[in-house]
């Protein structure tokens, strides 16, 4: 009963996380975007929105997702910048992936994408998405093995008694 309860309860907090992942997506797109049209650098943009993303992820996931298990102790914050950062370091590697290995370039999703979406929707900006996809699951596991976990462990019992 136990195992179910649990499953149920990972099932839901998987469900929040990835509410707070769009509402983070958004955020990270808004500001992305913005700056990849605006200054056309690529890698500069990822960074810069991706932190915002970071900062709305940690609020939203501390105080809602996570809230039974989070501690908001120096170790907690600073696992959640670690697990970020290797998230943020596997989207950049996703997108380097996309452009260069795969081809997924500007001028690829130009030639294809009607002239409407073409000004806005770039090859960077479905780079994005694949590496965002990607990301979001390196992300939950992460804070859920690494992060969050202050509570658990502090109500798991003592092996040997």
């Amino acid at each position: 009963m136990e195992r179910k309860a649990e499953a149920k309860k990972t099932f839901w907090q998987l469900v929040k996380f990835a509410i707070v992942g769009v509402l983070n997506t958004l955020v990270d797109f808004a500001v992305f975007q913005t700056l990849n049209l605006l200054l056309g650098w690529v890698y500069a943009a990822q960074v810069f929105g991706y932190t915002c993303g970071i900062v709305n992820s940690y609020l939203w996931n501390s105080s809602w997702t996570f809230r039974e298990q989070r501690t908001r102790s120096l170790r907690e914050i600073l696992m959640f910048l670690v697990v970020n950062l290797v998230s943020l370091g596997v989207s950049l590697g996703v997108i380097w992936l996309c452009r260069e290995a795969f081809g997924l370039t500007n001028a690829w999703a130009a030639s294809w994408m009607p002239d409407a979406l073409s000004g806005f929707v770039k090859g960077d900006t479905i780079d994005k998405l694949i590496a965002t996809c990607v990301a979001i699951i390196v992300n939950f596991v992460g804070n859920r093995l690494f992060v969050f976990t202050g509570k658990m462990k502090a109500k798991q019992p003592e092996k040997g008694n």
